[in-house]
């Protein structure tokens, strides 16, 4: 069969009737919007089947009142049916009093526009609340939907869009994985007091270590003590193993630094806690919320018989993954000095447990985020009367980069502020909820609320949108423009939504963008978006260049002077889900501290050598490399060749020993050349050579090393 351009299929209908398609014609294929070959199904009928009209004009009342035609269309179309909506006249169907156009599926191909004082209702507030579907659109066209008594537009479309199937060389793996020897010294078995332990001691009772195997005899091990195979960490690098489980056996994930640890662990089969220890006797204990809402724990999915991978993404931020999801993650106060696994057990004890088969990933992918379930906060841009972005930030986000996307709830509300959203949002239960996604501050400019309020009320929305732990990504409103500025630009008479104080959305602006900065500030996942950097400029000028300036490709942004089409929002969606990804999976690097340098602790000194002018301070760079800088002196320490002066942390010992040029004043004897230099060891002991015995001084050069 001849392929037919979709297009034709509504131009050759009987005499008079220009628009109405043959129905056999609408069974034959045809080529889509992405060059496929598609098939309409036999289960599709027409609007004239049911005595719809389109003979209104679109924001007056008047014209065929078509509310018994589509009385007449849901009560016969029952069983999934597509409504094809003809256009034969303006395109526009008035409708006097229905407002509810859900349970068909509406093929929009030929841009039907319903008109009315009810048509802008997406679904009736009970439907929303039980869940109920929206209002679904198929074909390639859109639906207008005008509210006469509102005076608002609001536009849908077919879902999903393809998404784009081709890589980039920012989708490349480069995934290192490396056996750790088990056996060897690369892997320490070390101890904890429990629950408050803060400094570890070496254990070796009743262990056996092999090179993909660690076994513990329980009868003759060290017991009431947290356990675990402490491995060197290398930041931006992942650790995974599995711990063989055994009765009574409480499998840990441990992230020791100096002066505490933080750990995952749970009894088998039960609820996973996440632990963090800072001193002696300070801790705090959450519970690891479960994978999926309602969702019996799966065996495999338990901590004690899952696969564990610790994800050092920075030296001291960490992610703790499940079969490849993140469930857990946090900050330590100081780079990490061992990762592994660890169980604890009671006395009296027998049988053997496990730690087994630990890998090394250099250059690892991304653990999965946890399953996403979204609160959105927002306006008439986010409420789900009006197809936004949020319908598409959904669609966007799963399966990308591993989400599951479980849940949506959206309290937004057309043409409510952010006083009125502060109100509901406040009286959520924020329990399960991964991520809030919040859009103010339109209505805000137009009714002019008190920059002092909005700041106030934005904080205490921020504060209940975090209370639970939620990433929150916030979008910075975007410009509009007032329909007095689209009618003086563009001579079309009410023009959009009936808006104003256009002006004054930069104020509003800025104050979201320096509350989320100052949440930031403060370590928590906030992210910012602004609508400008993703649209560009939206300007009443477009609605005429658009479509009469030939050499024009610009996008209009909105279809009314406030409300955004269907690119826009689009381009919001995807620039939102990189925001929240962002987020979710934080960016690597081996850098350490975030500033540039760190005094160098006290309790690195050794032999009465301390920190001169200028201070003594470490750093390590982006690449890994580890740095020591400014001056050390002797005071009463020793200052023969080869004096330790310093013992370093694991996270900046050198993989081999190392000598470094340093400078010194010692007087050069006859015959000799002055020289000063430092050896810094693999076992982290720092030397000095050449030390001046009456200055004692060493200016350590920023010293660096692998």
């Amino acid at each position: 069969m001849a392929v037919v351009p979709f297009n034709t299929l509504f131009a050759d209908g009987p005499a008079g009737n220009p628009y109405q398609p043959p129905k056999q014609d609408l069974r034959d294929t045809f080529n889509d919007l992405n060059g496929r070959i598609s098939t309409v199904s036999d289960s599709v009928h027409y609007s004239t089947e049911f005595g719809f009209v389109d003979d209104g004009v679109a924001g007056v009342n008047t014209g065929t009142n078509n509310d018994a035609a589509w009385a007449a269309a849901k009560a016969a179309l029952t069983n999934g049916e597509t409504l094809v909506m003809v256009r034969q006249n303006t395109g526009v169907f008035y409708f006097a009093t229905t407002s509810d156009f859900t349970g068909i599926p509406i093929d929009a191909t030929s841009n039907p526009t319903f008109n009315g004082p009810n048509v802008y209702n997406d679904r009736t507030s009970a439907e929303v609340a039980a869940g109920g579907p929206p209002i679904t659109i198929v074909g390639a066209g859109r639906l207008t939907s005008i509210s006469t008594s509102l005076n608002v537009t609001y536009r849908r479309h077919a879902e999903p869009v393809a998404k784009v199937d081709f890589l980039t060389d920012g989708d490349v793996a480069y995934d290192e994985p490396t056996v750790v020897d088990m056996s060897a010294a690369a892997v320490t078995m070390l101890k904890y007091a429990w629950p408050n332990g803060n400094t570890t001691s070496a254990t070796s009772t009743g262990i056996t270590k092999t090179t993909n195997d660690i076994q513990i005899n329980r009868a003759t091990a060290d017991n009431s003590v947290l356990m675990f195979a402490g491995v060197v960490p290398e930041a931006a690098c992942q650790y995974s193993w599995v711990v063989g489980p055994n009765v009574n056996d409480v499998p840990f994930a441990v992230l020791a630094f100096d002066g505490g640890y933080h750990a995952v662990y749970a009894a088998l089969n039960s609820r996973a806690i996440h632990k963090k220890l800072t001193a002696a006797s300070t801790f705090t204990e959450v519970n690891v919320p479960d994978f999926g809402a309602n969702i019996t724990p799966e065996t495999s999915y338990t901590f004690a018989q899952g696969s564990i991978t610790v994800d050092l993404i920075t030296p001291t931020k960490y992610q703790v993954g499940l079969n490849g999801v993140v469930f857990a993650e946090g900050d330590l106060p100081s780079p990490a000095l061992y990762v592994g696994p660890g169980l604890f057990f009671g006395p009296s004890q027998t049988g053997t447990s496990h730690f087994f088969n630990m890998v090394k990933v250099k250059n690892p992918s991304r653990l999965a985020p946890r399953p996403i379930r979204a609160l959105f906060v927002g306006d008439s841009k986010m409420d789900p009367v009006f197809q936004g972005w949020p319908d598409d930030i959904a669609r966007i986000m799963q399966g990308s980069m591993g989400v599951q996307w479980e849940y949506t709830k959206n309290i937004a509300v057309a043409g409510e502020t952010l006083a009125q959203q502060l109100t509901r949002i406040l009286a959520l239960d924020m329990t399960g909820y991964t991520d809030v996604f919040i859009g103010l501050g339109t209505n805000d400019a137009q009714g002019i609320t008190s920059q002092t309020t909005f700041d106030t009320n934005l904080g205490a929305m921020f504060d209940q949108a975090r209370s639970l732990g939620a990433r929150v990504t916030v979008l910075l409103t975007p410009a509009f423009y007032s329909r007095a500025d689209a009618y003086g630009v563009t001579g079309f008479v009410n023009q959009g939504q009936a808006s104003v104080n256009g002006a004054a959305v930069p104020a509003y602006r800025e104050i979201i963008r320096r509350k989320v900065a100052s949440y930031r500030d403060l370590g928590f996942k906030f992210a910012l978006v602004d609508a400008g950097k993703i649209c560009g400029p939206t300007l009443a000028q477009y609605l005429t260049w658009a479509s009469t300036w030939s050499g024009s490709r610009v996008d209009t942004n909105v279809f009314d002077n406030i409300h955004e089409g269907r690119t826009a929002r689009t381009k919001i969606a995807q620039a939102c889900a990189r925001a929240a990804f962002g987020l979710a999976t934080p960016a690597r690097t081996k850098k350490y501290p975030s500033l540039l340098t760190s005094a160098v602790p006290a309790s690195w000194f050794a032999n009465s050598w301390t920190a001169s002018s200028p201070a003594a301070v470490f750093w390590i760079d982006e690449r890994g490399y580890k740095h020591l800088d400014g001056v050390i002196q002797a005071n009463a320490g020793p200052l023969a060749d080869a004096t330790v002066v310093m013992t370093l942390p694991t996270y900046m010992k050198p993989v081999r020993n190392i000598q470094l040029s340093a400078v010194g004043s010692k007087v050069a004897t006859a015959g000799q050349a002055n020289q000063t230099w430092v050896e810094i060891l693999a076992t982290g002991d720092v030397r000095v050579y050449g030390v001046d015995p009456t200055n004692k001084f060493v200016r350590l050069s920023d010293a660096h090393w692998e």
